[in-house]
């Protein structure tokens, strides 16, 4: 670990790019993508690696274990907040943007499930144009990266990666039979294992887990960047905590070209905020900030869209309109129900004796309710294939065995349905017994924008989570709210005591479901595409990087992390950006081997 101090110079003190603390590569961001590629990087002896990143070390006990470390609320949590802007179709109503800040990111806080998104939603990355990004392109990288505990070595799982992952199997509330039995009931069959690129377009899954044998949260950082591995590599990979990083130094050089020179930053610390350093780079800076702080930085340095950076009195470097739009993020409706209260996490709150023994039972162990998923089960569905009684419904014969072929884009899922043994509204129903069946919308068209609030780096970029701004949304979101309406109703059938709490009326029409998504949406938090992989001419949604990552226009500078995405996968993002960062870090080195064969 090193201070800013140690990290850079100051920067009145030398004219920065004349420093003499350099490094080969700079990464802003040390979270799930900055990890991974710090230590893919650093694995070459004679390359120096500088990590700065805005948060510290999340290595405290509750850091560590998983329901505890999954509480973004909590106290010490290492979680950066704000409101969006408004949503106008969700009736002016903002919305909390959450983000990690720690040392591996939102994987320090996230739900840890390990999930990839079906093979189409890659091979539609390479149909827009980004050749290199398919799903045989990536697969390799899913493999080398993990370490499943629950599935066979195959062509598609990794046993021999340093990232960890497993599965539960068990079953701890006493409504988990019954939605398996409400989602078969309804022609949604159980897939094993839900990283197999053969995985159908209707299926619920148990999902892997990002734990490791000692049954703690395991992150891109805990994996990659390991206590071993630091020490081993502390000559070359300089890691700097709790830096802000204010802006990017660009220049251009003797043949009219534009490069990264290095990178400016201060203490986050706002009573340290008069001394600021910079650090150069001899070939790369990578911006690993996620979805809203990369954007953020490019344009704080006068890369983004011109108007923009005109009004907040940015000076023009290059008027790049695609950074900081086509923000996406999974849509989430959730339709609450009361259940008995043992039958609830909120027992642990309601029931301090309980929450002891719980505690108890993990620490003896590694058992019960601190280390078990929030989703015993989910169900990943096509919305095309749900039929007006919100049974899937397949087409008989060659034509049914295409429709469910999550290879073609067309036919991936685009719900998921998420039971959950606790409240997933966006406020507190204190003192019951809560039951959640979320609808997600994976695959959304609307999108939204992060733009500067204001040149000053420590203010937080505006967020414009842009929900429902594409009417489109809505068809399958009625779909997924009815098909859970369903479930809800064959549960009760069962005989198990499910009492409507925040649920659409019985026979609500159209025009009611979509009230009632609009009254009730919230964010997953799975935020991307706001560097979008793609053309830089694109008239529709111009790129901000090509399919090596590098930003158009700018040599050595990169992004890597979910913001490249050209389209939001239809999965939870971790696994995915820890893909991108390991096929990122091999055209890396790739890039500076070529360079030496030229010189």
């Amino acid at each position: 670990m090193l201070s800013l101090e140690e990290a850079g110079s100051e920067s009145h003190s030398s004219a920065p790019g004349l420093d003499s603390r350099a490094y080969d590569y700079i990464i802003i961001g040390g979270g799930t993508a900055g990890s991974c590629l710090a230590a893919r990087l650093s694995e070459d002896p004679d390359v120096t690696v500088l990590v700065l990143e805005r948060g510290g070390f999340a290595n405290g006990w509750a850091d560590k274990v998983p329901l505890i470390s999954s509480n973004p609320y909590r106290d010490g949590a290492p979680v950066g907040r704000w409101w969006s802007q408004p949503v106008e179709e969700a009736g002016g109503r903002p919305m909390e943007v959450m983000c990690g800040e720690a040392l591996g990111g939102t994987s320090a806080i996230n739900c840890m499930f390990y999930t990839r998104g079906p093979a189409g939603d890659y091979n539609h990355w390479k149909e827009l144009g980004n050749e290199g990004w398919g799903y045989e392109d990536l697969e390799r990288y899913f493999v080398k990266s993990e370490s499943t505990r629950s599935h066979p070595a195959s062509h598609f799982r990794g046993k021999e990666g340093p990232w960890q992952n497993r599965a539960f199997t068990d079953t701890i509330w006493k409504h988990t039979p019954h939605v398996i039995r409400a989602l078969e009931n309804a022609g949604i069959p159980y897939a094993q294992d839900l990283s197999d690129p053969s995985i159908p377009a209707a299926a619920y899954v148990r999902h892997d887990i990002s734990q490791d044998t000692k049954m703690h949260r395991h992150t891109p950082f805990n994996a990659f960047l390991s206590p071993k591995v630091l020490h081993e590599r502390r000559d070359r990979l300089k890691i700097c905590s709790h830096a802000l990083v204010t802006r990017l130094e660009l220049k251009t050089d003797s043949t009219g070209y534009m490069h990264a020179a290095g990178v400016h930053f201060e203490a986050v610390d706002s009573r340290k905020a008069g001394r600021s350093f910079f650090a150069r780079a001899r070939r790369e800076v990578i911006l690993c900030a996620g979805a809203l702080g990369s954007p953020q930085i490019l344009q704080l340095s006068g890369i983004g869209p011109k108007a923009l950076l005109e009004e907040k009195g940015v000076p023009v470097v290059r008027d790049m309109p695609g950074v900081g739009s086509y923000l996406q993020d999974h849509v989430a409706v959730p339709l609450t129900f009361e259940v008995p209260m043992n039958d609830s996490l909120h027992a642990l709150e309601a029931r301090p004796m309980k929450a002891v023994k719980e505690l108890a039972t993990y620490l003896l162990n590694g058992r019960g309710l601190f280390s078990y998923p929030f989703q015993p089960v989910t169900a990943y569905v096509s919305s095309r294939l749900l039929d007006d009684k919100s049974r899937i419904s397949v087409p008989p014969g060659t034509e049914g065995a295409e429709a469910l072929d999550t290879h073609v884009f067309a036919n991936c899922p685009d719900l998921e349905i998420m039971p959950a043994a606790n409240n997933c509204t966006d406020h507190d129903i204190p003192n019951v017994g809560l039951f959640t069946l979320m609808v997600g919308l994976i695959h959304p068209k609307s999108h939204g924008t992060v733009r500067l609030a204001t040149r000053n780096p420590r203010a937080r970029p505006d967020v414009d989570l842009g929900f429902f701004s594409d009417p489109a949304d809505f068809a399958p979101l009625r779909k997924g709210i009815r098909l859970a309406m369903r479930l809800a109703d064959d549960i009760r059938q069962q005989g198990y005591p499910l009492k409507n709490l925040i649920v659409p009326d019985a026979g609500a029409d159209d025009a009611s479901l979509d009230s009632f998504a609009r009254k009730n949406v919230r964010t997953c938090y799975h935020y991307t595409s706001t560097c979008r992989m793609g053309a830089e001419d694109d008239s529709e949604r111009p790129g901000v990087v090509d399919a090596e990552l590098r930003v158009h226009g700018v040599r050595g500078l990169r992004v890597c992390d979910a913001s490249v995405f050209p389209e939001i996968v239809g999965a939870h993002t971790m696994a995915p950006v820890v893909a991108v960062a390991e096929k990122c870090a091999d055209m890396v080195k790739r890039s500076h081997l070529q360079d030496g064969r030229k010189a």
